[in-house]
């Protein structure tokens, strides 16, 4: 750890994209409830995809998800969940 950054929290050094694979020895099981945010405070999230051959949108993904910064497995949220504050 380079001086100056925090283990945890806002004032890590943000990474760059194609450094954002999860640190496994932080990662949890929080799978069930749809969320958006990471206990870790990370909003990225890897998942896997089906894109529309056409106009290359979304067409499927699926809802198991994993934290890009710390690898923590989570639960996508759909459209049929509507809103998380509901």
């Amino acid at each position: 750890m380079k001086h100056g950054d925090k283990q945890h929290g806002k004032d890590k050094k943000p990474k760059h994209i194609t450094e954002l694979k999860p640190e496994s020895n932080e990662a949890m099981d929080i799978r069930g409830i749809p969320t958006t945010v990471c206990p870790c405070g990370s909003m990225v999230w890897n998942l896997k995809t089906v894109f529309n051959q056409d106009d290359g949108s979304i067409e499927l993904y699926f809802v198991d998800m994993e934290c890009a910064q710390c690898g923590t497995l989570a639960t996508a949220p759909t459209p049929v969940n509507g809103t998380l504050e509901e």
